[in-house]
């Protein structure tokens, strides 16, 4: 019998482990929610991650299986000795549901070993690049082949959206089950009261510096309002190329209403988004970034320049979607700069719009039961 109830592969979610830190990205701190949501609610969890120097583990229910950070060796032995890695943190966490989250290799490597070992293997999609392999893969076949391999053998493959539903559809028509599960929301300023009307200061873009985020319409927006304030959070790249970063901090410098910030840990990029007049979204591709969710929990409207998931921005009145137009991406931003002393009555409706639809027990609920942990409800759970 195994010895957990799920295992959890989301190694680069270490950070939201280490005491003080919790810098992590939307789909690791995604990940990081699931764990200690289902141990609070007496499951025990296995989180898979690299090693933590300093753990902190919320509560007796979950525990941390630290895996090697890698060996930097060449070519193949690489891709060996990664698959031992992930073989070898299966085996330790002993789950009868394993979950891998965002398009690797791991999802084959993880779906062999459920296979061998009778264990139920369940994707959790992050973005929509998941859902088309070219984004994430490109000439590397082998690693697309194992990454579909892994999907088709799956128990289900989760997405955040009807859109990313329609998107694994598409692509992969021959999955077992696709559900939709909506991401957690969850801020470290929840107990907040309402937002003092004079705190909104400037508009605010967080976000990793690659291409498909595609910062530089970000500096382009504030180029367009000289007289409007904007403040940019720029992450290097995980995969190590700063091409990209450098040349936003170079261009940066000539913005003079532009305030280029370093990354920090959570509770300061909340304050900031607390601080924003609205969360600016440049991203041609998103699954439901988690800095909408936390904007809106705290009353902050989003400002998106093409991604609107499902229509909910502009159907929930959640900000402004410019649907791709950048004479209404700029006019939305000038009207919204204008109006900031009212944000708070005209976007009323985003903190109940979270309740709703991502509070942790709703969201931790539904996983549960997708998970076979707990029973099902009696009627269907609310849609969107």
């Amino acid at each position: 019998m195994p010895r957990n109830s799920v295992a959890i592969y989301a190694p680069d979610s270490a950070g939201a482990y280490e005491r003080g830190v919790h810098r992590v990205g939307g789909a690791e701190r995604q990940m990081s929610l699931l764990a200690r949501t289902l141990s609070d609610r007496g499951h025990s969890v296995a989180h898979i991650v690299f090693p933590v120097a300093d753990p902190v583990v919320p509560n007796d229910r979950l525990e941390l299986v630290q895996r090697s950070a890698g060996a930097a060796r060449p070519g193949m032995w690489r891709n060996v000795s990664e698959a031992i890695q992930v073989w070898r943190a299966l085996r330790t966490a002993d789950a009868a549901s394993v979950i891998v989250r965002t398009a690797s290799p791991v999802v084959g490597i993880a779906a062999v070993y459920c296979v061998l070992h009778r264990r139920r293997l369940i994707f959790s999609s992050a973005n929509d690049s998941d859902l088309t392999v070219g984004e994430v893969f490109g000439s590397h076949w082998y690693r697309r082949a194992l990454y579909t391999l892994g999907l088709r053998l799956s128990y289900a493959l989760v997405v955040q959206s009807q859109q990313q539903e329609e998107l694994a559809r598409t692509t992969f028509p021959k999955l077992r089950a696709v559900v939709q599960v909506p991401s957690f929301a969850e801020t470290d300023l929840s107990d907040a009261g309402p937002l003092e009307q004079s705190a909104a200061d400037s508009f605010l873009w967080i976000s990793r510096a690659v291409e498909y985020k595609q910062p530089l319409k970000y500096l382009e927006l504030a180029e367009a309002l000289p007289d409007v304030d904007f403040s940019m959070v720029a992450v290097p790249d995980p995969a190590g190329d700063d091409t990209l970063l450098e040349l936003v901090r170079a261009r940066a410098e000539s913005i003079s209403n532009l305030e280029l910030l370093d990354p920090a840990p959570h509770r300061i990029i909340q304050e900031r988004i607390a601080r924003a007049v609205a969360l600016v979204n440049t991203s041609r591709l998103e699954g439901m970034p988690n800095v909408f969710l936390e904007a809106w929990a705290l009353g902050v409207p989003v400002l998106t320049l093409e991604f609107d998931p499902d229509g909910v921005v502009a159907r929930h009145g959640l900000g402004v979607a410019a649907e791709g137009s950048w004479q209404r991406f700029v006019e939305a931003a000038s009207t919204m700069w204008r109006d900031r002393t009212g944000r708070a009555q005209r976007f009323a409706g985003t903190r109940d719009y979270v309740s709703r639809f991502h509070s942790v027990d709703a969201v931790g609920a539904r996983w549960a039961r997708l998970l076979g942990l707990e029973e099902p409800l009696s009627s269907p759970a609310a849609s969107r």
